[in-house]
């Protein structure tokens, strides 16, 4: 539909008649945010560390028709965790096979208490069955979404494996995102709640979910700057009801059926009235410590750049996590010459003329030339 052809005066009339009877819906959320209690931050020292895990498609190598994804979870410390790299267009079984394979997972696995084909509903060879044993073959759309939930779940091993090793030291371990998730099975979710405790009580190792967005903070949004709640000029939080945090779900059983273990709370961690509020969880063994694990998170966000109130361990491990231009570029020029490696002498120098010739590597979704 071109602008030309829009009835614009029966659009105005139309879009006011629905925005009015949408607006009691924000009375009615500003009615709510005047009951919370807005609870002042100050900070509290202790280590804080942040695993990542590499964001999708940032690390990948497409070399028409080959494409293959560096996983690699790294911590705002610089240690590498975990790093695997996996072709797209393999055999998905090679996910299962990484459990197997892969220290850190099959840790994860024992700790947990959880067999693979119980762990999650997105990857092969789960309970409910993949596209592979409905006899429908894989493809590489299908390997990515596996891929996807292995990343996360990666990423989660990680985080267990640092609440875990921990004892003697006071640390705040920090969750890139909310204390919940699609990739695992509610089973798997309630274990590893239940393991995340343990380490607690044994190490004493405290957990936190940072999110950068919510449906939550978006449904909230308007309300919460109309009514000013945490437009203060010192770093403070408050908790989100679980009557209106489901109301901002059109599907609220996902999450309070067993698919996460944390409580909402919206903190704004930095000094100043407008500065980013975050969705923060903070799961149900820490909530009668929650202004401590709150004032240890906002420590590690005095600093912080690019976004302030952002925690600066989520920012390092998220650079650490991420390969750079030239591990990229060396990468690349690696799978170059393993293909022309695989051709005789005449076709192996076509094969680097093509990429010579820009029409070869992509890296992450941007094209190099060379």
């Amino acid at each position: 539909m071109s602008l030309a052809s829009l009835d614009l005066e029966k659009a105005a009339k139309d879009l006011r008649e629905a925005a009015l009877s949408e607006m009691p819906k924000i009375k009615i959320l500003r009615e709510k945010l005047q009951s919370l209690r807005i609870q002042e931050l100050g900070y509290r020292q202790c280590l804080a560390v942040a695993p990542v895990a590499t964001d999708g498609g940032e690390n990948r190598l497409s070399f028409d028709p080959m494409n293959i994804e560096i996983i690699r979870v790294a911590d705002s410390e610089g240690r590498a965790h975990l790093q695997k790299i996996i072709p797209l267009g393999g055999d998905s079984q090679q996910i299962k096979k990484l459990f197997e394979e892969i220290p850190i997972l099959r840790t994860f696995l024992e700790r947990i208490g959880v067999e693979y084909h119980d762990l999650s509903y997105f990857l092969p060879g789960n309970a409910r069955g993949s596209v592979e044993e409905k006899g429908l073959g894989p493809t590489d759309e299908d390997l990515r979404k596996f891929v996807r939930s292995f990343r996360d779940i990666a990423e989660w091993a990680v985080v267990l494996e640092l609440a875990c090793s921990a004892t003697g030291l006071k640390l705040l371990v920090i969750r890139d995102g909310l204390l919940r998730s699609k990739s695992m099975s509610i089973k798997a979710m309630s274990a590893l709640a239940e393991a995340f405790r343990r380490a607690h009580n044994q190490t004493g190792t405290m957990l936190v979910g940072v999110a950068k967005r919510s449906k939550v903070l978006s449904y909230l949004s308007l309300a919460l700057t109309l009514e000013g709640t945490l437009r203060k000029p010192y770093p403070c939080y408050v908790e989100v009801p679980t009557e209106l945090e489901k109301e901002c779900y059109n599907f609220a059983g996902t999450w309070m059926q067993g698919q996460a273990f944390g409580k909402m709370h919206l903190a704004k961690l930095a000094e100043g009235p407008d500065t980013t509020i975050f969705p923060v969880d903070i799961p149900e063994w820490l909530i009668g410590r929650r202004k401590e694990v709150l004032e240890y998170l906002a420590e590690t966000a005095k600093a912080s750049f690019p976004i302030p109130g952002y925690p600066q361990p989520l920012v390092r491990a998220h650079d650490n996590a991420n390969l750079r231009d030239l591990e990229m570029s060396v990468l690349g020029d690696m799978l170059v010459k393993t293909v022309a490696d695989q051709m005789n002498g005449a076709e192996a120098e076509q094969v680097i003329r093509h990429v010579a010739l820009g029409r070869g590597i992509i890296f992450g979704g941007t094209k190099n030339r060379g």
